[in-house]
């Protein structure tokens, strides 16, 4: 995945960008959202040191805030799930960082299944 605002590979005529529907798009966020990057895609994925990939998986785009013992997680719209998965916030709360701030995906896997 590539972040489309670090992109220096031109867009592909048929480039599927993710879009924030209108109605979502005008809703305050909370202080000290940050927006997660939103993927952009290419053709064939950049190489060199500086680049590490990872497998799409469908789930919630999450962003889990910590500062101290104060977690927050929102989604990519700035929806707080903290109450919806106390299993990942108690699991940022217990990171050894005083404050961190993570991107990532929250994804159910089945033990016989896929995703």
């Amino acid at each position: 995945m590539i972040p489309a605002e670090t992109s220096d590979t031109p867009s592909p005529p048929n480039a599927m960008v993710w879009r924030t529907s209108p109605a979502r798009s005008r809703r305050t966020r909370p202080a000290g959202f940050i927006s997660p990057c939103q993927p952009l895609l290419v053709a064939r994925p950049p190489a060199g040191p500086g680049w590490l990939h990872e497998v799409k998986h469908d789930g919630y785009r999450l962003l889990g805030r910590k500062q101290g013992e104060r977690v927050t997680l929102w989604t990519r719209y700035g929806a707080n799930f903290n109450d919806r998965l106390p299993k990942i916030a108690e699991a940022v709360r217990n990171l050894p960082a005083e404050s961190a701030l993570i991107d990532g995906e929250a994804v159910v896997f089945r033990l016989r299944s896929h995703c």
